[in-house]
């Protein structure tokens, strides 16, 4: 019923700029990194024959099947605030099977959180948000932290960078960020982030992660997580596997709509498409390279930076 992935290793030799090292395959589109213009970027080759739909971000520049796209800033605070990350936000893969709506999110977020003290703050780690889906008038919020990512809040401490502020850009009441979500699916939670104070208020980067319990609890997705094998300058990149269970979302395989997005917990970096359309195949084993009918729905990229 639900994918996972598998790590299935490819191995390419690089000959050059442009050209990719693959690292990890799912659905047959395969993982990589290339260098483009002075730097190195992630690459995603087969994704027109895997007929995923999906929406790609990135540092800079990201290759789809060969085509590198334009250039994007870096998100706020800026490449210098840690540059070996370059970004939070890689991509979200969209297939549907008969049973579930499945995703594989790409991005720089441990599953385990990454330190800031970088920052100066001793407690203070950057983990992977929530996927956020709107459908018909709801929102509902997936979890993928595990039960023991926390970040202690001080809560003496007045200054901006160490509070959690909700969607209404308010700071919560939580001495240490909510965790524990990994596979709940809540129905309209409450949103909230890390730092970022500055960022407009309502905006679609304040959710992201929700307050476990929050919600109504409506069911469960499976979450599995692996490392791609891409790094660079000190910066790894991860894959999410998140299957949702039609009957959670009140859609059904034959006819579907909805928006899927997802930020970091910092939330200054989102990635959200429009997904649309009628299941016409199930979801192959990671690492299978066979075309499936109905072709590549290609979604307009959201790369809303500051």
């Amino acid at each position: 019923m639900h994918n996972k992935l598998s790590g299935l290793l490819t191995l390419a030799v690089a000959m050059g700029a442009g050209s990719s090292v693959f690292a990890y395959d799912f659905w047959g589109v395969s993982v990589g990194s290339a260098a483009y213009q002075n730097s190195t970027h992630t690459t995603f080759d087969g994704v027109a024959a895997s007929g995923a739909q999906y929406v790609v971000g990135g540092w800079k520049y990201t290759r789809v099947d060969g085509a590198w796209s334009d250039a994007s800033q870096a998100p706020t605070p800026g490449e210098g605030y840690l540059a070996s990350r370059k970004s939070d936000a890689q991509a979200i893969f969209f297939k549907a099977d008969t049973d579930a709506a499945n995703f594989v999110i790409i991005a720089t977020s441990a599953r385990t959180g990454q330190s800031a003290t970088e920052l100066g703050y001793d407690k203070r780690m950057f983990g992977p948000g929530d996927l956020k889906i709107d459908v018909g008038g709801m929102t509902l919020g997936v979890g993928l932290r595990l039960d023991d990512l926390l970040w202690a809040q001080d809560t003496s401490a007045t200054q901006a960078q160490y509070q959690i502020y909700g969607t209404d850009n308010k700071v919560m009441n939580m001495h240490s960020r909510d965790a524990g979500t990994l596979g709940d699916i809540e129905l309209d939670p409450t949103w909230g982030r890390l730092g970022n104070q500055d960022m407009a208020l309502g905006s679609d980067r304040a959710s992201a992660f929700y307050v476990s319990g929050s919600g109504t609890n409506v069911g469960s997705a499976t979450v599995d997580y692996a490392y791609t094998g891409v790094a660079y300058n000190g910066a790894h990149v991860y894959a999410y596997s998140v299957s949702v269970p039609w009957e959670v979302l009140g859609q059904e395989a034959s006819s579907y709509s909805f928006t899927a997005s997802w930020r970091p917990d910092c939330g200054n970096d989102i990635l959200s498409g429009d997904f649309s359309g009628r299941c016409v195949s199930t979801v192959p084993e990671p690492g299978t390279m066979a075309a499936l009918a109905g072709g590549l729905v290609s979604l307009a990229t959201l790369r809303r930076r500051y």
